[in-house]
């Protein structure tokens, strides 16, 4: 087309029509100028197009994080609620002073149950490829990008002072009186077969004397109460994140 245009242009000058060759040199620059407009058109869409296929990447990717999310916070309310009906059973058994039917291998394995709260540890993985990669302006909906930035900023990666304390001294207590078998039977994993199961390392009477020496010990009751309550309120915030997340996952699905 621009080996034409410069042949009819070197004709028109051969033939000294000027007007005509203007005409046709303007009309060449606007090809020219069209091709232009049009080749940035073809790589804007072109642009467009791949960074939409990316967005739809990165929102499936977090769908999948959130959903993984939720699995692992149910975990965490199933065990605070195992926790916090242990310390229940343990505050009756207290303040009655009666066991009933509970054996003292039970009350030792819920005394120290109880005070163990493993920290929630969530999915982030591709919400930090958003943030380094410097990716996150791809979420084109600024309400969904403020939707997600929120969640992944607001989430309780650790309990404060206070709640930390509240485990630590009732652990304390509990690694005071009772013995090194006991705790290495409870926490063994399975690749240790050889361990014994925790019914198993004490006899009735080593059991009977933990247990007397557990309920004498000062403030127990108090010790016992706090890190109880300290379950209520860990599945009370493990519900709210997870509603947070149910809700998440809903808005990306529809985006």
């Amino acid at each position: 087309m621009i080996k034409l245009f410069r042949h009819i242009r070197k004709s028109l000058l051969m033939e000294n029509k000027t007007s005509k060759y203007f005409k046709y040199a303007i009309g060449e620059i606007i090809l020219v100028v069209i091709g232009i407009l049009i080749a940035l058109q073809i790589n804007t869409w072109n642009q467009g197009r791949l960074s939409k296929k990316m967005e739809h990447n990165y929102i499936n990717r977090l769908i999948e994080d959130l959903v993984s999310d939720t699995t692992m916070i149910s975990n965490q309310i199933r065990q605070s609620k195992i926790r916090f009906e242990y310390g229940t059973a343990l505050d009756s058994m207290i303040r009655i002073g009666n066991r009933r039917q509970i054996s003292a291998v039970e009350v030792i394995e819920a005394s120290q149950n109880i005070g163990r709260l493993w920290l929630p540890q969530y999915n982030a993985n591709t919400y930090n490829d958003l943030i380094n990669t410097g990716n996150f302006s791809i979420i084109s909906d600024p309400v969904i990008a403020d939707y997600i930035r929120g969640h992944y900023t607001g989430l309780p990666y650790s309990w404060n002072d206070i709640f930390d304390q509240r485990m630590e001294e009732l652990r304390r207590i509990m690694v005071e009186l009772i013995p090194l078998k006991f705790h290495v039977a409870v926490i063994a994993p399975e690749s240790m077969p050889e361990i014994p199961k925790p019914e198993t390392v004490l006899s009735e009477e080593e059991a009977n004397a933990i247990v007397e020496n557990m309920m004498a010990y000062p403030k127990i009751d108090f010790y016992v109460k706090n890190v109880t309550r300290g379950h209520i309120f860990h599945i009370g915030l493990m519900e709210d994140v997870k509603k947070a997340t149910t809700e998440l996952i809903n808005d990306l699905k529809k985006y």
